[in-house]
């Protein structure tokens, strides 16, 4: 049987998943385990054994797809610099999962890869631009345009994070990290609520605000409401660069707190004269997966644009 691998490195947990070529919706076999924090070389040797770990003795695989959070050399099959990853900078990962496990590679960054995902799952056939957009530990968007994504001359293409979304915090700098992330991703939430309240910075406390906030804690609330007014004004300037007909929220943050959503809802109604629609994402956690195994599909001969074929 010919299968395809798909695999989603981050910054926590890396997943892998198999599915049967041609049918990358329909996995047959998953599993995590914590990202190493030794470099490349550690998570390969992870990768490695997650993937075959999943094969029969006469299962044969026909491609893999990685993906993982950063810029993303797609045509060199190098990673330019990871986020939230130790040590991945200039990684040249497609050489090494194809010397690895002996097959044929393909790589993509993460919300690149959830966009060709949520395009497929949603049949989303327009030739439209099509923008998912992550709201996580990081702030990014995935853009399609044409059927075809945007990777930009220095694939920085939907890095929205770096926006600027007031003009009190113009004339600093920002990198690394960004203005909008730095106050609106979770782990912007977290290093400024780790001022307030003390402790670590460490983005799972990002929780912390959102609870706090619900019982109605003055600072949390602030924090809030400010990064909630920013990714509304970066949803609005997707709108107004892209005239897209749908943005797909996804990542822990945009999927969960409906109030961030329904002000993004308003404010494109208030600024944009054809706001696109708003949605949260079908594939939750799993778009990055399930867009690694279309990647390895088309690799393989299958199809971007379906799944089911």
């Amino acid at each position: 049987m010919a299968l395809i691998a798909g695999i989603d490195i981050g910054g926590t947990q890396t997943r892998c998943a198999i599915a049967r070529k041609g049918y990358s919706q329909e996995i047959t076999y998953r599993v995590s385990a914590p990202t190493p924090q030794e470099g490349p070389d550690a998570v390969l040797d992870l990768v490695a054994d997650l993937v075959r770990d999943g094969l029969a003795p006469t299962d044969r695989l026909a491609a893999v797809g990685c993906v993982a959070p950063g810029m993303t050399n797609v045509q060199a099959g190098v990673i330019l610099k990871a986020a939230n990853v130790n040590g991945w900078i200039q990684v040249p990962l497609r050489e090494k999962l194809e010397k690895k496990l002996e097959i044929p590679a393909i790589i993509e960054n993460d919300v690149n890869a959830a966009v060709l995902a949520e395009a497929a799952v949603r049949k989303f056939s327009s030739n439209a631009p099509f923008v998912y957009m992550t709201i996580s530990t990081g702030i990014a968007a995935g853009i399609i345009v044409g059927g075809k994504i945007v990777n930009g001359a220095n694939y920085c293409a939907g890095e929205v994070g770096w926006m600027i979304p007031d003009p009190e915090l113009l004339g600093r700098k920002w990198q690394p990290g960004g203005c909008t992330e730095r106050h609106a991703g979770g782990r912007g939430l977290a290093t400024q609520w780790a001022r307030i309240q003390g402790g670590s910075p460490d983005s799972k406390r990002a929780i912390e605000v959102f609870d706090a906030a619900d019982r109605g804690n003055e600072a949390a609330q602030k924090l809030i409401q400010t990064a909630s007014k920013y990714l509304a004004q970066t949803a609005v300037g997707l709108a107004c660069v892209l005239d897209p007909e749908l943005i797909v929220l996804g990542g822990s943050i945009g999927r969960a707190r409906p109030e961030i959503i329904e002000l993004m809802r308003q404010e494109l109604t208030n600024a944009v004269p054809y706001p696109p629609a708003l949605d949260s994402s079908l594939l939750e956690d799993d778009a990055p997966l399930v867009g690694s195994l279309l990647l390895a599909d088309s690799l393989a001969g299958g199809s971007l644009s379906s799944t089911d074929d």
